[in-house]
């Protein structure tokens, strides 16, 4: 910044000292005019304060940037090693519904019954509150059935846990009643008692009919399950106090019989 003096010519032909102009150099920054009176030192003041240099507080600075940056490569891999340690959800295969149930077949209600169990436990997902248990076995219900189930039917905002669609074993127990056969418990017992091998038989069958029997008649009790099997096998070891061992071992010992059986015959036609 320079200054300059100008002299006017005064009374006497003398040139006076005027005011000085101050010439700037322009920077592309406008000064600030100082207040009219002020005195020198403020003046200088304003001029200081006018060139102050612009500031850049509303951009991001570097480190802030550097840092989102970090964050964000963090969530990356946090999200990639999420996606392959976690163990993929078995998708279990899609299973045909039940046959339809018309009610005119007792014989029928524990096939039924046992078809949709099987689902449910194929998809506990879907399958976890009894409600929709007993809506999805509804839509199999035909003929008799349907119109025992109508009225249930028809009242389907009724929420009681009471209520036979929003219990399965209320449900299950009432189409046994009404349309299974009353006496098939009876009957199984009957048939458990008279159940002996035949000569020459094989363990499997007899292990097949005893297991049929016993999922109709219910909890015996192990030990009087194991009186039973041990009547009806033919050779079976005295020392074994567990159900399913002692079916194990019935069944490999029928097969090392069998298979001598089959070895003695190319001799005997020598």
């Amino acid at each position: 910044m320079s200054r300059t003096t100008f002299r006017g010519p005064g009374e006497d032909g003398e040139v006076e000292e005027g005011n000085s102009v101050e010439e700037e150099e322009s920077d592309g920054t406008e000064a600030t005019p100082a207040p009219v009176g002020a005195s020198e030192g403020t003046r200088g003041q304003t001029l200081a304060q006018s060139y102050q240099p612009v500031s850049h507080q509303t951009e991001p600075s570097l480190l802030a940037i550097m840092q989102q940056m970090t964050q964000i490569m963090a969530n990356l891999q946090a999200a990639a090693s999420s996606k392959f340690s976690r163990p993929q959800a078995f998708k279990t295969p899609s299973m045909k519904g039940p046959e339809c149930f018309y009610g005119t077949q007792p014989f029928k209600v524990r096939s039924f019954i046992q078809s949709s169990q099987l689902i449910f436990h194929n998809d506990l997902a879907n399958f976890s509150q009894d409600r929709k248990k007993v809506l999805y076995v509804t839509s199999f219900l035909a003929g008799r059935a349907a119109k025992w189930i109508e009225p249930y039917l028809s009242n389907l905002t009724n929420q009681d846990s009471s209520y036979l669609l929003n219990s399965w074993p209320l449900f299950e127990s009432q189409i046994f009643t009404l349309f299974g056969d009353p006496n098939e418990v009876r009957k199984a017992e009957a048939e458990l008692d008279d159940l002996r091998m035949k000569e020459g038989g094989h363990v499997a069958l007899y292990i097949t009919n005893f297991r049929s029997l016993v999922s109709i008649i219910g909890d015996w009790g192990e030990r009087a399950l194991i009186h039973h099997l041990r009547k009806g096998v033919a050779s079976h070891p005295s020392n074994i106090n567990s159900l399913q061992d002692l079916m194990d071992v019935s069944l490999e010992l029928d097969t090392r019989y069998h298979e001598r059986q089959k070895e003695k015959k190319p001799e005997a036609s020598k």
